[in-house]
């Protein structure tokens, strides 16, 4: 396994046309690395998987749902929501969010993820 990963916001930006696109540009069986690529109105339906996760805003502005909280976020801000809380994100403008996922999610962590989309339902 590599010691030293090093990945690029920029070099790896892809915008899906239909729903957000997330990119996992690093993986292991203690954490998952993901760069999620919003445009406006793409979300993350919310969901309460078992896993903690923490957002950092690189670029745009949205609102992420934590437990029962719905916050405003923009460029630079940190949003950790621990295993178990409700947690979802939607975009207000193109967004790109970095996501660590402790541990990486189960299928069954995002069984609610793939209903809702299908869907089409954030909340």
């Amino acid at each position: 396994m590599k010691k030293v990963i090093h990945v690029n916001f920029e070099d790896c930006k892809e915008f899906n046309q239909s729903r957000f696109n997330p990119v996992v540009p690093h993986q292991t069986d203690k954490y998952k690395l993901v760069l999620a690529y919003f445009l406006p109105g793409q979300f993350i339906p919310v969901h309460s998987p078992s896993v903690d996760v923490i957002f950092c805003i690189y670029k745009g502005k949205g609102e992420i749902v934590a437990g029962e909280s719905s916050l405003p976020v923009k460029s630079g801000d940190v949003v950790v929501v621990t295993a178990g809380e409700k947690r979802g994100i939607k975009a207000e403008t193109e967004m790109q969010v970095l996501h660590i996922v402790v541990p990486p999610p189960t299928d069954g962590d995002h069984s609610e993820v793939h209903t809702r989309l299908a869907e089409g339902r954030f909340k």
